[in-house]
């Protein structure tokens, strides 16, 4: 286009190129002393469409083109003529929003974006939704390339001039839409001519973008289907198969292998993912945009930070860092904070992990306990009480009687001294009372002191034998062996990077290509998302056995995206250096750093853990030692005590 005329007939000054699609192209422009962007058709365009761009110029108000390219101002190739183009705010510094959910861009792209970023740009995007729909409005045609995020998180949206547009005459539809991003209810049809787009269609593309700034990629309708028949994404919308709910056998779509599970949200989130995307969302409304921003501000306040890594915030509801599992499963989705340069200072490292150790080493020496040897005790036993005196009094007399009366007889008639003998004997047998109760009483004293004594000695020595200390030491002492050799880890890490210094340079340049851009023979827009939704991303992703786990690629789509991978690998060319790139050294620290922060943090917990049992060792030794001395003192008493009874009157 030679020339651009707004209505007033000013001239618009175009600028270089910023992009340009099938209806038309994006220039930087200068407008009425603004700096904005212009896009301009290719082709003329029908009254309809005209008569919608005059009216969004005209309803537009601040802050719809402070969030999104709303028109400004008409353009038109004459004056008077038809309608050739408009203005819109211009945005720098912005990428897809695409780029940020892919764990594999968000690397390059937002290699400083942690989980609470993810969450925050995602509130961004509900709350972009609901301005245009309090405005009266639907966008219709919702999609990833649609909408953008800086790094700060704000967001913006783009293409209006393809929203469904009211105004209080005349309603302008949006007749384009992604099949990936459009409800069941719409699915399946030829033309969205004459289909009034609104914003519960809207809410169910934006709880798809949700989820998948949340989920990694992951779409939520790409799963492992259980029928025995191939499932294709569109169908899969259509027929509500949800791969993440609770009740996602019965739909026959399994989660695909190593996925996030909707457990790891909040409740209240994981049922306005399923209100969104099941038959409840097209009969009754799905979640409105100020639900998805009220609920994710308060997931965003509500999140945890890490102990290990500065990086991974998480959510409160869990008790350890789901990042910090990921990681370990060899799924790192964020970089870590102290992948940042080339050197790890091991020197204050070492000073802070000296001062840590010669704590744990004081208390790891635990004093021994030693045998219980009782000491000599001399107590004096209590008296008998005066009504238990008085019975053995009496038993007395009769016994001293009896011992008389048969003396006299056998000096009356010795001969039978043997008779007196027996009968003294039978007598006396026959008043022997029972055992007095106060000899009963002391005797049961003695039985229940004997067991308490026998009971907390028995105790004492299990204390004696206690290697608890012991075995918390060895497993801190392993733990600090690895920290020690941290150093030498890096050592070993960096020469391993220059061993394989030529597959490291293959792999960050075919990690630098990604399936979304690429013409793959087979491979459309819905193939591609089904592979972001397996983790599959660029072309370092790409091997057999990976593809082999996607459902619907077969040997023959396997071998397409294997024979694009090896076109890249030809068109690899090695560097000269003999040197790790940074970003080798720099994922080689980012590994050390996390594994150093991790045995930090877990000789911490040891010594915490070790105080605990220390404490804890050391008070049953004072408590039981003492109880056990007082044990043999109350035992000694009670025998002392019996004696007195026993003892002849």
């Amino acid at each position: 286009m030679s020339a651009a005329f707004d209505e007033q007939g000013n001239q618009l000054q175009l600028g270089k190129k910023l992009g340009e699609g099938g209806e038309g192209a994006v220039f930087d422009a200068v407008h009425n002393g603004e700096n904005v962007a212009a896009k301009i058709y290719l082709h003329a365009l029908p009254s309809e469409r005209q008569a919608k761009l005059r009216a969004m110029a005209q309803v537009g108000d601040s802050y719809l083109k402070q969030i999104s390219a709303w028109p400004i101002s008409i353009l038109l190739s004459k004056r008077p003529g038809p309608v050739s183009g408009f203005t819109m705010p211009k945005f720098s510094g912005y990428h897809p929003v695409h780029e940020l959910y892919g764990v594999g861009s968000r690397r390059h792209q937002f290699p400083k974006a942690d989980f609470a970023f993810l969450v925050g740009t995602a509130r961004n995007v509900a709350a972009a939704f609901d301005a245009i729909h309090a405005h009266g409005h639907a966008i219709g045609d919702v999609n990833e390339n649609n909408i953008i995020v800086s790094h700060q998180g704000t967001v913006k949206l783009l293409d209006c001039d393809s929203f469904h547009v009211n105004t209080s005459t005349t309603s302008y539809p949006c007749t384009v839409g992604v099949p990936h991003y459009t409800p069941p209810e719409l699915q399946g049809l030829n033309s969205f001519h004459g289909v009034t787009r609104t914003a519960n269609h809207d809410n169910f593309g934006l709880a798809v973008l949700i989820f998948q700034l949340l989920f990694m990629a992951r779409h939520p309708f790409s799963g492992v289907p259980k029928t025995r028949y191939d499932l294709p994404l569109e169908r899969s919308i259509k027929e509500f198969r949800f791969a993440y709910g609770r009740d996602h056998l019965a739909r026959m779509n399994d989660m695909p292998p190593k996925a996030l599970s909707l457990d790891y949200l909040p409740s209240n989130i994981g049922d306005m993912f399923w209100r969104a995307f099941t038959e409840v969302g097209a009969k009754s409304g799905r979640p409105k945009a100020a639900e998805w921003v009220s609920a994710l501000e308060g997931l965003l306040h509500s999140l945890r930070a890490c102990s290990v890594e500065p990086k991974h915030k998480y959510p409160n509801h869990l008790h350890t860092c789901i990042w910090c599992e990921k990681d370990k499963a060899g799924t790192p989705y964020f970089t870590h904070a102290a992948a940042t340069g080339p050197n790890i200072n091991f020197q204050t490292v070492g000073a802070n992990i000296a001062a840590l150790w010669s704590q744990i080493q004081t208390l790891g020496t635990l004093p021994a306990l030693p045998a219980f040897t009782p000491s000599p005790l001399n107590p004096t036993g209590a008296p008998i009480p005066a009504s238990a005196r008085k019975g053995v009094s009496n038993v007395t007399f009769a016994y001293g009687f009896i011992c008389f009366i048969a003396f006299v007889l056998a000096l009356i008639a010795p001969k039978l001294w043997w008779l007196w003998l027996f009968a003294g004997g039978f007598a006396i047998r026959g008043i022997n009372p029972p055992s007095p109760v106060e000899l009963n009483t002391r005797r049961a004293k003695v039985d229940v002191a004997q067991r308490n004594y026998d009971g907390i000695l028995q105790e004492y020595e299990r204390l004696r034998a206690d290697r608890r200390v012991g075995q918390v030491m060895r497993d801190l002492s392993q733990i600090k062996a690895q920290i020690d050799d941290l150093p030498q880890a890096l050592a070993r890490e960096i020469k391993q990077l220059h061993s394989t210094l030529l597959a490291r340079q293959l792999h960050v340049y075919l990690d630098r290509h990604f399936i979304r851009s690429a013409k793959i023979s087979g491979v459309g827009e819905q193939r591609k998302l089904t592979l972001a939704s397996f983790g599959i991303e660029t072309a370092a992703d790409i091997t057999p056995s990976a593809i082999a786990a996607v459902p619907g690629f077969g040997a023959g789509l396997t071998a397409n995206l294997m024979g694009w991978r090896k076109t890249l690998e030809q068109r690899f060319v090695p560097s000269n250096t003999i040197a790790p790139s940074p970003q080798d050294v720099s994922s080689v620290n980012s590994k050390i750093a996390g594994l150093r922060a991790r045995l930090e943090q877990q000789l911490r917990d040891g010594a915490t853990h070790l105080q605990n049992v220390h404490n804890e060792i050391v008070a049953r030794q004072n408590n039981t030692k003492g109880s056990l001395e007082a044990a043999h003192q109350a035992l000694a008493q009670a025998k002392a005590d019996l004696d007195v009874v026993l003892r002849k009157p």
